[in-house]
Order: structure tokens, then sequence, then C-alpha cells
């Protein structure tokens, strides 16, 4: 048996919670990250200094890997998760909080923390919605539509940073990551009914 079509697979509720959870860590880590330096350079720090930034942002993404698992065991997927967006939307609000350099390097840890705790909390919830039959397609749509999101981030980030400016392209971020919380607390109240039944 090949296991379920490739429809049944992708349209499940979980699957698209991961997804959507997984994609947004990327996306809004990738778009903030490629415009960081930008800005920097923009508000008349040197390459050294946003190289420093970027450095701190990238302990940020893969320090907090070796105990990340432990706490999904500890408080669940879904949980850490949620935590993954009150990080990111902390982001958000550092970088609001100015142009200098604690701003943009507090700004850009929180990134990176999040980004680990929204993107690897959702490709754990992922290995819930297949069996190892069905991996092959489940894992493809998934990796194919988070680099999908991730290219399209990275290529607009010069453009939005142009545009808009380095404090309104991260309040541009605050309605996608609502929209991610609020469909990881729709799943969570639905997982509890689920329970409960």
């Amino acid at each position: 048996m090949r296991g379920r079509r490739w429809r049944a697979i992708v349209l499940q509720p979980t699957y698209l919670v991961a997804l959507f959870g997984a994609a947004t860590g990327y996306g809004v880590m990738i778009l903030a990250m490629t415009a960081t330096p930008l800005a920097m350079i923009h508000h008349h720090h040197g390459l050294a200094t946003a190289a420093t930034v970027i450095q701190l942002h990238t302990l940020g993404m893969f320090l907090p890997s070796f105990f990340t698992g432990d706490l999904i065991a500890r408080f669940g997927v879904v949980r850490v998760m949620l935590a993954g967006v009150a990080l990111l939307l902390g982001h958000v609000l550092t970088a609001l909080s100015g142009t200098q350099f604690l701003s943009f390097a507090g700004a850009l840890i929180l990134l990176g923390v999040g980004w680990n705790f929204l993107y690897v909390g959702g490709t754990t919830l992922l290995t819930r919605t297949y069996t190892a039959k069905e991996s092959a397609r489940a894992q493809a749509t998934n990796d194919m539509t988070i680099f999908a999101v991730g290219l399209a981030c990275s290529l607009g980030a010069g453009a939005l940073l142009d545009t808009l400016g380095w404090q309104r392209l991260n309040l541009l971020l605050i309605p996608w990551l609502f929209a991610a919380g609020t469909a990881l607390l729709w799943f969570a109240v639905r997982e509890r009914r689920e329970a409960v039944d």
C-alpha cells in the first residue's frame, strides 16, 4: 500500500497548522535577518558591527536546539510553538525600540530563538500527520512550501526595507504572527476537545 493520497495528507488540520507555523517562523526570520545588515548600514553601523549582530543571531538560532526537544517533551509542542510566536513578537518590539547596536542585537537574538521554537516545533508536529509510506509526499510538500516562503521573503527584504524602512517592515510582521498564534490557539482548543471526547 502507498498510503493516503496527497490531498488527504496535506488537508489535515494538524498538517496545515504545523506547516503554517514552520513557514511563519522561517519566513519572518529570513525577512528580518536579510534586512538587518542593510538597515544597520543605513543607520551608520559598520560592517563589522553588522557581522557581530548576525553572529549573535546565528547563536540564537541554533544554540537552543540542545534543549528544544526537551522543552517539547515537557511542555508540549503547541506551547513551545506559541513561545516561538511570543519571542518573534519580542523581536518586533525590540526592533521598534531604536536603531542602536543593542536594539539590533537584542532583536536578532530573539528572532533566532523564536525561529528555533516555531520551526522545530512545526516540523515536530508535522510528524504526527503521516505514516512512513507517506513521508516522502508529506515532507516534500512541507519543505517546498517553507523554502518558497523563505525565497520570497529573502527576495522581498531589500525592496520592503527601501519602501517601508526598518521599523515599519517589522510592524508588517505583526499580522502574520497574530495569524500563526491564532491558528495554534485554535489547534490547542481543538485537541483538548478531542481528548475530552
